[in-house]
């Protein structure tokens, strides 16, 4: 058996892992922000937030993560994602919009 600092160790290199990984999710942000408005398309775009969810909750079912959990992660990170690309593409209504 490990020792529980051990398993801490561990669990945080994942935590570093996440982190690392929502900040290169999030550094594509101007790149998708300009696609968006060279291509007239709006900050939120439904269907791909359904596509974005419902890819992901499949992944956790057959990765035996909870599909709630996940649902609630990527709605959290989807939301946060399109207020920013709003308030980039319209500077005075970005913090009202919502990818509802």
């Amino acid at each position: 058996m490990r020792a529980l600092a051990d398993i801490r160790k561990e669990i945080d290199a994942i935590d570093n892992d996440i982190i690392a990984l929502l900040a290169r999710r999030f550094a594509l942000l101007p790149e998708v922000v300009a696609y968006k408005e060279a291509n007239g398309l709006p900050p939120i775009i439904p269907e791909r937030v359904r596509e974005v969810l419902e890819r992901n909750m499949a992944t956790a079912r057959t990765s035996g993560v909870s599909e709630k959990l996940v649902h609630d992660i990527y709605e959290q990170i989807i939301n946060t994602m399109c207020k920013a690309e709003a308030a980039v593409m319209n500077p005075t209504n970005g913090q009202d919009s919502h990818p509802s």
